[in-house]
């Protein structure tokens, strides 16, 4: 873990304990989901950090690699405090957003791992269009916002209950999916624990979302608190440094500059 704060680790949580600013700070607990491939270290810091910053006592207990729809059954029942995920009109209805952006648009720069013997195959696109008509199929996990934006644009898709499945699906060649679409946030750090695919060199898809944490609807009274530190945050600088410190190599491993841009409409 590379996070700032004092970490102690069980077997299948860690508590992080921050210091108060002000002695009257509210103590908060606050149960997260967290994954062996550090995915989770951005949105740990940016949270602890916003929360300290802005004078708040808080205990962060990371609930590890459990799957997204169990996850996501847990935050309806309070089993978890929050989540980040891509918004939704259906999550707004689900759990209770808090809304603040969080990663500046990344998350809707989609990048495609593909396997290493196809990393060719889409160089001659140009325009969703050309992009359609190859036929490709997309691999998500079930549930997930890029299922309607798929749909939504006409591209084909293959949804699994386990999403972490696909990475060797894709790396396979054989098993129905010819690429895995990832944030430009997330695909750096796992190209390092996938060698095994290789990042598609000349496209960049791209739709108009990002994430945002939900609370549970169990715990309405964390939603004022981390706003307040999130706008805070944002604000004084603290999320676009904290965006530079964990993804800064992104942008060389990607160079978006050199890739064509596919415009991808939302999901009504």
């Amino acid at each position: 873990m590379k996070l700032s704060h004092v970490l102690f680790i069980s077997a299948v949580m860690a508590v992080i304990m921050l210091i108060p600013t002000k002695s009257s700070a509210e103590y908060l607990t606050i149960r997260m989901p967290a994954y062996s491939d550090g995915l989770h270290e951005y949105y740990y810091d940016l949270l602890a950090t916003a929360l300290e910053r802005d004078g708040h006592l808080a205990a962060i207990e990371q609930i590890e690699d459990f799957p997204h729809l169990r996850e996501r059954a847990m935050l309806e029942n309070g089993e978890l405090s929050i989540m980040w995920l891509i918004r939704s009109e259906e999550r707004d209805k689900l759990y209770l957003p808090v809304p603040v952006n969080l990663t500046n648009g990344l998350i809707g720069q989609r990048i495609l791992f593909v396997a290493p013997d196809n990393i060719n195959n889409y160089k001659d696109v140009k325009t969703l269009g050309d992009f359609r008509r190859l036929g490709k199929m997309g691999g998500f996990g079930k549930g997930w916002f890029d299922v309607g934006v798929w749909d939504a644009n006409h591209l084909p898709y293959k949804e699994m209950a386990e999403w972490r499945l696909l990475y060797d699906m894709v790396a396979d060649g054989t098993r129905g999916v010819d690429y895995f679409s990832r944030g430009f946030n997330e695909i750096g750090i796992e190209a390092k624990n996938h060698p095994e695919l290789a990042i598609e060199p000349n496209l960049m898809l791209v739709y108009d979302r990002d994430f945002i944490f939900y609370v549970s609807p169990k715990m309405p009274q964390l939603v004022p608190i981390i706003e307040s530190a999130l706008i805070k945050a944002k604000e004084s600088g603290l999320m676009g440094e904290l965006i530079k410190k964990h993804w800064a190599e992104n942008y060389d491993l990607i160079q978006p500059d050199k890739r064509t841009i596919i415009k991808l409409k939302n999901p009504k």
